[in-house]
């Protein structure tokens, strides 16, 4: 049933496809205009905009090392945008933006000493629904050439960006209703995407086995059923490198602020880089933070193992 409701709450969230065709002036405007927000003293603005370029089939690309942009760390920097009006006129965000990044650096990401690990490709697409309040994240890829990928979707409602005003009341309002995550690891590569856990990993490299279990049976018995308790825990007996495909289903009826998210991760973080300091067990932190939410996982193990 768990999976029923979130894979409604997807569906019924998806509207119509319509990204405009972009020109090399809706480029540099939708660039020029996130350049005064974000950094409007800077004199690398005018540099930049004459190294972004336009497609043939109407995407804006900026490409790693292109004048302005020396320093970054992908190959390419493709994205579109839906209504790009809405963000160069009036300053609000369009109604739907679609990326994708080629050759980003695990390394770079992580922080970490060079090791053979394939560059990663990022492919995102989120959108908005003014009439229903609600954000989608329809997907997030990242994925590399030795199979290893991660996809990420999700819905949050009451989220009005109609004007800057709406998007600061959005900030109170918003909840999360539903996501989905799928992770398969062909487990070459230990952490193929360059997240960074730092706390939880041993001078080998490696998850420390008593956190990643202790941070599993903390989680409160009216989030997670027995089952899917199971299935995480078997997904952390092949840690380091599981080979397999783990698919994590999250779903709140009543809808989880975004404020509490961000306090359930830092929770969760702090639990399971072993913070004795704190004196946090983790288990009635969680169950407040996490009241109303519910987790299934399933963890698809290959190659000879057994689930």
């Amino acid at each position: 049933m768990r999976y029923l409701f979130v894979a409604a709450m997807m569906c019924a969230a998806q509207p119509a496809a319509a990204f405009d065709r972009m020109l090399l002036s809706d480029c540099q405007a939708s660039f020029e205009r996130l350049a005064e927000l974000v950094d409007p003293a800077s004199a690398e603005t005018k540099v930049r905009l004459r190294s972004i370029s336009a497609t043939f089939d109407g995407w804006c690309k900026i490409d790693g090392g292109a004048p302005g942009f020396d320093d970054v760390e992908f190959d390419t920097f493709i994205w579109r945008s839906e209504e790009t009006s809405r963000w160069v006129n009036d300053e609000i965000p369009p109604l739907g933006l679609q990326l994708r990044i080629t050759g980003l650096d695990p390394d770079s990401m992580e922080d970490s000493p060079p090791t053979n690990r394939p560059p990663v490709t990022v492919d995102a697409t989120l959108r908005q629904d003014p009439a229903a309040g609600q954000v989608i994240l329809e997907q997030v890829v990242m994925a590399n050439d030795a199979g290893d990928r991660v996809t990420l979707s999700g819905v949050f409602d009451r989220v009005f960006l109609s004007s800057p005003s709406m998007m600061q009341v959005s900030v109170g309002s918003a909840v999360f209703k539903a996501g989905l995550m799928s992770l398969t690891l062909d487990g070459t590569h230990r952490n193929p995407f360059g997240a960074e856990f730092s706390g939880s990993f041993n001078v080998d490299g490696n998850l420390r086995e008593g956190d990643v279990f202790s941070t599993i049976s903390s989680l409160p018995d009216g989030v997670i059923d027995d089952a899917s308790r199971a299935e995480l825990t078997a997904f952390a007996e092949d840690l380091p490198k599981p080979v397999g495909t783990l698919d994590i289903v999250v779903g709140s009826e009543r809808g989880l602020g975004l404020m509490q998210v961000g306090a359930a991760m830092y929770n969760l973080a702090t639990y399971a880089a072993g913070d004795s300091t704190s004196g946090n067990s983790g288990g009635r932190e969680l169950g407040i933070l996490f009241d109303g939410i519910t987790v299934s996982a399933d963890w698809a193990p290959r190659d000879g193992q057994t689930d």
